[in-house]
């Protein structure tokens, strides 16, 4: 009884320091979004739509930095 205690402690004990995580550096972030000066009705659709390309933008590469896509 003693001999199967001490092998599956001999195994734990080995398993636990058999595993390794791989640390994996992240990518360099998107430029943070800076939004221009808003005159007109046109300007503030363009900023808009930039505004929503640029949180896409975020949202993919957080995906990929986090292997959700």
């Amino acid at each position: 009884m003693k001999e199967i205690r001490f092998l599956l402690l001999l195994i734990f004990l080995v398993s636990c320091s058999s595993i390794k995580y791989v640390t994996v550096p992240m990518s360099d972030p998107p430029e943070v979004y800076k939004p221009d000066i808003i005159k007109t009705e046109k300007d503030f659709l363009y900023e808009y739509k930039r505004s929503l390309m640029k949180i896409s933008e975020w949202q993919n590469w957080y995906n990929i930095q986090t292997n959700k896509f």
